[in-house]
């Protein structure tokens, strides 16, 4: 017998709650006894498996809608499911080879990593795929050049030390010699080689401490009134989103306030963070964590699961997303959102 929660399940239950839940995954209907027994060949009546429903049913795995004499899956049932009756898919040779596809992107434009990781994410589930950027300012500073663009606007050009680059530009009073740049870019390199990101922008002013007789182009001066920006991802899209047309044609989101709830999800930065940023308890652990209804704690995700997992890009760790449907195939998505998180990680943009 296999324990859930208080409950003990006999191995015809557990046989019977996997194949109603495989079965509703994919119908979205009520599973009826005769279901299961015509569609997995089983060699017991209809009434042994009605009996065994009932047992799930009255130990809150299985519930029975008024409408209908067939069950769906509970919360609860699902968890069972994931946590003792799941096997994780294999991908075919076909979605391996499209997860592959996202080594074309990994350069060093992190934004169009994380946009192109949730297009085909989107694409491969059907499902809403969130992927939450790798925060910058865990990074450490390795070094800056800088390009003059126009005679007042100088290119900045930022390296991190896992060699993800960000590249934007500065405002400068007066026309710069290429020498006068170089000088400026030795003495920024020299004091802030080797710290993080955001420890850059709290203490800059203390690190360039006697930039005064350095500082004969007012450039060095822009950096450190404006530390906030430069040395800050905050700037930057926290994350990207496909696939929010596809959770139009699950039936569950047929109720426009469950889909609404999802309009409104995508709408709040803080919202969608927080519902996939979870992975944060585990910081550098891969692990695929699936949370399922209520388990979110958003109103708004009542009605979803949420697969997900940390990847780690060029060291800076981000996080990768599935939303869907309570009824979602959380073993192909566990494998999805798996892989995908793998190949970022074995990625290394500064090799």
């Amino acid at each position: 017998m296999i324990l859930t929660g208080f409950a003990e399940l006999t191995n015809r239950e557990q046989e019977v709650l996997r194949y109603i839940i495989q079965n509703f995954i994919v119908t979205a209907s009520p599973v009826a006894s005769k279901t299961l027994v015509d569609r997995y060949r089983l060699n017991i009546s209809s009434a042994t498996v009605r009996n065994a429903m009932n047992s799930l049913e009255s130990k809150g795995l299985l519930d029975h809608p008024h409408t209908s004499s067939g069950r769906v899956p509970t919360e609860q049932g699902y968890r069972h499911y994931v946590n003792s009756l799941m096997q994780v898919s294999i991908l075919s040779t076909e979605e391996k080879q499209i997860l592959d596809t996202i080594q074309t992107f990994l350069t060093s434009d992190v934004d169009d990593a994380v946009q192109s990781a949730a297009r085909i994410l989107a694409r491969l589930s059907n499902l809403l795929a969130v992927v939450i950027a790798p925060k910058l300012g865990q990074g450490i500073f390795r070094k800056i050049e800088l390009v003059s663009i126009s005679s007042n606007r100088i290119l900045v050009v930022l390296t991190i030390e896992s060699g993800i680059v960000k590249t934007f530009s500065v405002e400068v009073q007066t026309e710069l010699e290429p020498g006068e740049m170089e000088r400026v870019a030795c003495f920024l390199n020299e004091r802030l080689q080797g710290y993080k990101l955001n420890e850059i922008t709290r203490k800059i002013d203390e690190m360039l401490a006697d930039y005064e007789d350095e500082d004969y182009s007012g450039l060095i001066r822009v950096f450190i009134d404006s530390a906030d920006t430069i040395f800050d991802d905050r700037q930057l899209r926290r994350f990207h989103f496909g696939g929010v047309e596809y959770m139009a044609l699950q039936p569950e989101f047929n109720d426009l306030g469950n889909y609404k709830g999802i309009v409104e999800l995508l709408e709040n930065e803080d919202m969608i963070i927080h519902l996939l940023d979870e992975n944060k308890e585990i910081n550098n652990s891969r692990e695929v964590q699936i949370r399922i209804g209520k388990e979110n704690k958003i109103q708004q995700a009542e009605q979803c699961s949420v697969v997900s997992a940390n990847y780690h890009y060029g060291g800076i760790q981000g996080t990768i997303g599935l939303v869907g449907p309570t009824r979602m195939n959380y073993s192909r998505m566990v494998a999805l959102v798996e892989q995908l998180a793998n190949r970022f990680s074995v990625y290394n943009p500064g090799k």
